[in-house]
């Protein structure tokens, strides 16, 4: 059984997602929060497997209050639910380490596999989100598959999304920093599109 608290400001909202989840047999909605010191409370009292929150509705939830429970409920795990958002926000709340973001207009059977991801410490992205990170063609059509990319190149990608530089991935491996710099330009051309940082290629490791 999956434990989920909501925590969002709107009430609508809040009622929605538990209608959404209401059949699903393996998912148990323990409570409800309008408010960051509601939120906590109940985190300390009912300690939820999956908190579904807004990150920023009118300010009631804020970044800081995933900060606070990443510090301090290691056990919950985080799925962001948040009205269509720019790309540089969405970075950013994915930079603090949220692996599972869908907006609000994503459809019922993302939500719920969402939240199967989240509670399994996997990493989910709605259509949407994956969209608003990438554009509207998720992945180049190409004659090679995803599996082109060499045993080397995955490992990098991998390291990449765990936030490594280049210098700290060229230590592990044991390379020099040229070649890692080059390993990243032919991963560019194999997956279609640049990355910058961690956040910009973890939707892409699910894929690999």
């Amino acid at each position: 059984m999956i434990d989920v608290l909501i925590a969002d400001s709107q009430i609508l909202t809040r009622e929605g997602i538990k209608s959404m989840l209401l059949d699903i047999i393996d998912i148990r909605i323990i409570g409800s929060a309008k408010s960051s010191g509601e939120m906590e409370q109940l985190i300390v009292e009912l300690k939820p497997q999956v908190i579904i929150i807004d990150h920023d509705y009118n300010n009631r939830f804020t970044i800081k209050d995933i900060q606070n429970v990443y510090s301090n409920h290691s056990y919950a795990r985080i799925l962001v639910l948040s009205n269509r958002a720019a790309k540089n926000k969405v970075l950013d709340i994915i930079d603090l380490g949220i692996k599972n973001y869908v907006f609000k207009e994503c459809s019922r059977e993302e939500l719920v596999t969402a939240v199967y991801k989240t509670a399994n410490g996997e990493q989910f992205f709605c259509k949407n989100t994956f969209e608003t990170l990438f554009g509207s063609k998720l992945l180049p059509e190409r004659e090679e598959p995803v599996n082109a990319l060499s045993s080397r190149e995955t490992e990098i990608i991998q390291l990449i999304a765990a936030g490594m530089t280049n210098k700290e991935i060229a230590e592990k491996l044991f390379l020099s920093i040229h070649t890692i710099k080059t390993h990243r330009k032919n991963i560019i051309k194999k997956i279609g599109f640049t990355f910058k940082n961690a956040a910009d290629l973890m939707s892409y490791t699910n894929l690999i």
